[in-house]
């Protein structure tokens, strides 16, 4: 009886040590996956429901983005671009990409963003943000 015990405790702690002698390097080869820019800040901030028209967007990466490659744009409910305006990047802050607005009318905004880290990554995505009446 003790023998069968002891055997089952073995098999099961074999099998542990097995799994986590597998999943253990896998676990260091995922960051250099991870090692891209993503946005850490945004201004104005995701879902952020403002009393006035912003005078820009403004967003933060967590490394250098390549500043020919930028593309910020933002559309208003009927998908309509607000403004022809280019991004541009801080002389100050390789990290920071600017796009300067017109004033625009109360509604719901999307900012669509493009950029590319220094590692050659590129991140795509978007959010909304509106101006109330």
């Amino acid at each position: 009886m003790q023998n069968k015990r002891l055997s089952k405790y073995g098999i099961k702690a074999v099998t542990v040590f097995a799994a986590l002698l597998i999943l253990f390097p896998l676990l260091f080869q995922a960051s250099p996956a991870i090692a891209h820019a993503t946005l850490v800040k945004s201004e104005p901030p995701r879902r952020a429901m403002l009393s006035t028209s912003p005078k820009q967007i403004q967003l933060w990466f967590n490394e250098k983005i390549e500043g020919s490659y930028a593309s910020v744009t933002v559309e208003d409910s009927n998908k309509k671009l607000v403004t022809e305006n280019m991004p541009e990047i801080l002389t100050d802050d390789a990290k920071s990409v600017v796009l300067n607005l017109p004033q625009i009318q109360p509604g719901l905004y999307t900012v669509h963003y493009r950029v590319m880290s220094v590692d050659g990554h590129v991140i795509e995505s978007k959010y909304d943000f509106s101006v109330k009446e």
